[in-house]
């Protein structure tokens, strides 16, 4: 199973519209809730599309609640590298990680081989996004503490994209399957940011629910269209491709989070690239 052209070119636009949300997640003093407002406000927008979609079939069950509880172990570790060190350095590790992490897991548990050139696709969208660390990860010891936490977040993405690649394959109403993914996602992220923050939730809720709407439509958007993809394809080409989202991240954080950017990312772009044709 391989791409066509133009869910190649939808999975690319993914990536930018997952590096988006990504970057709002660090505006303000408080990730915890930023993240909490943009995966609520992804959940009553996928709740709009419940009338018209059928609740996925039982044998796909097993594989969304895989992806729920995955999804929570993804939020914290994120949250958690966030807190110790800059978007710049915690995006690459646990996005870097995530494509040959799937691309070993899809093979070793679902049996899907790339070929060679695709596997060399991959391996340099792997080699790329973790490139764009090396001039991070030596500026502070604690950064360390950040970069475990982004191979922690890597690998739940890793789970996540297993259980959702196969769930979308055996869920019947595949759109049914995306739409009731979100919806049931947003409540655990809720309580857990309502435990840490308590009515401090619902003061920030009320000053940066725009935020929110934008991040959630992003989240949304970028999500659906990967999931939809890894019926379409082996889940190892949409997670690679999706994990270009790294580089948008890399410009946004540079230009608006006004982070560093070195100029030997520049060859972390390029290896990005010739992944990226590789694997078409």
């Amino acid at each position: 199973m391989t791409l066509s052209l133009g869910w190649t070119l939808l999975v690319l636009l993914a990536a930018v519209m997952h590096a988006g949300w990504n970057v709002l997640v660090k505006f303000g003093n408080d990730a915890l809730v930023n993240m909490t407002l943009i995966m609520t406000m992804a959940g009553l927008i996928a709740l709009c599309f419940v009338p018209f979609v059928d609740f996925p079939d039982p044998e796909s069950w097993i594989f969304l609640f895989g992806s729920l509880a995955t999804h929570v172990g993804y939020y914290i570790f994120l949250l958690l590298g966030y807190r110790y060190g800059n978007l710049s350095l915690v995006y690459p590790t646990a996005r870097g990680s995530a494509p040959l992490l799937v691309a070993i897991s899809s093979y070793a548990f679902v049996g899907e081989a790339l070929s060679p050139l695709e596997m060399a696709g991959v391996a340099c969208i792997s080699a790329g996004i973790l490139s764009l660390m090396v001039d991070r990860a030596g500026d502070a010891k604690h950064n360390w503490r950040a970069v475990t936490f982004g191979l922690l977040t890597g690998l739940s993405i890793m789970g996540y994209t297993l259980c959702d690649g196969q769930g979308v394959r055996v869920a019947g109403d595949k759109w049914g399957y995306i739409v009731w993914l979100f919806v049931l996602d947003a409540p655990a992220l809720v309580i857990i940011c309502l435990c840490l923050r308590g009515q401090k939730l619902f003061t920030l809720a009320a000053r940066h629910w725009r935020v929110g709407a934008i991040g959630g439509a992003l989240s949304m958007a970028a999500y659906g269209i990967a999931i939809y993809a890894m019926s379409q394809a082996f889940m190892a080409q949409v997670a690679a491709l999706r994990e270009t989202s790294v580089i948008f991240a890399a410009i946004f954080s540079a230009y608006i989070l006004k982070e560093r950017f070195h100029p030997r990312r520049y060859a972390s772009v390029g290896l990005v690239a010739l992944g990226a044709v590789l694997l078409h």
